[in-house]
C-alpha cells in the first residue's frame, strides 16, 4: 500500500503500524516527510530508499536503510510466480480525511483486474495501446483510480508526474509528451 506522505506523521505511523508494515520503499527526494514518523513505526524494519537523495534524515532511525538499487542489484533475475487466489488481498489504499483514524480498503487480484478492463473500454476511457496516460492522481488516492494497471495492461505509455501537480511542470510534461 502507499503512504501518503501528506498525512501528519501520527497518522502515518498509525498507518503503517496498522497494516503491520515491514519495509517502507521511498524516494530519495521525500525522505525528510518520512522521518518525523519512522521512528514510531514499530513493524517497520526496513527502509529502501529509491533515487539518489541523502539518507541522513533516516539514518539512526533504528531501521536497516538500503538503497533500492543495491538491494534489486542482488537479486537473481529469474522469479517462480507464485499461484494466488484472485480473490486475495493485492493492494491496501487508507483514506485520510475522516473522522478517527484513517481506515483501510483492500483491493483484490480480481477487482484490480476487472478494473483495469473496464477503463481499457470505449464505454469508459478507452485506453489503448496507442496512449499516453497522465496519471495526475495520487496512488494513495484509490490506486490512482487503476489508471497505471489500465495503462500498463492495455500497452499504454504511461506518464507520472512525482510530486510535481502544480500548473507550470504539468503544462510542460503535457506540452512535451502530449498524452
Amino acid at each position: 500500500h502507499t503512504l501518503n506522505l501528506r498525512l501528519p506523521p501520527e497518522q502515518l505511523t498509525w498507518i503503517a503500524n496498522h497494516a503491520e508494515d515491514q519495509v517502507i520503499i521511498v524516494d530519495g527526494t521525500v525522505l525528510n516527510l518520512l522521518a518525523a514518523a519512522l521512528p514510531s513505526m514499530t513493524s517497520v524494519r526496513t527502509v529502501l530508499v529509491t533515487g539518489t537523495g541523502d539518507l541522513t534524515a533516516v539514518q539512526g532511525c533504528g531501521k536497516d536503510v538500503l538503497r533500492y538499487d543495491d538491494v534489486v542489484g542482488a537479486q537473481s533475475s529469474t522469479f517462480d510466480w507464485p499461484d494466488v487466489d484472485e480473490r486475495s488481498a493485492a493492494a491496501m489504499c487508507y483514506t485520510s480525511g475522516t473522522t478517527g483514524h484513517p481506515k483501510g480498503v483492500v483491493y483484490s487480484h480480481r477487482s484490480t483486474w476487472l478494473h483495469s478492463q473496464a477503463a481499457c473500454t470505449s464505454n469508459a476511457l478507452g485506453i489503448g495501446h496507442d496512449d499516453t496516460v497522465l496519471a495526475i492522481v495520487p496512488m494513495f488516492h484509490a490506486n490512482a483510480w487503476g489508471l497505471p494497471y489500465a495503462a500498463m495492461m492495455a500497452g499504454a505509455q504511461l506518464l507520472l508526474p512525482d510530486r510535481f501537480l502544480q500548473a507550470g511542470p504539468l503544462v510542460e510534461m503535457i506540452e512535451a509528451a502530449r498524452p
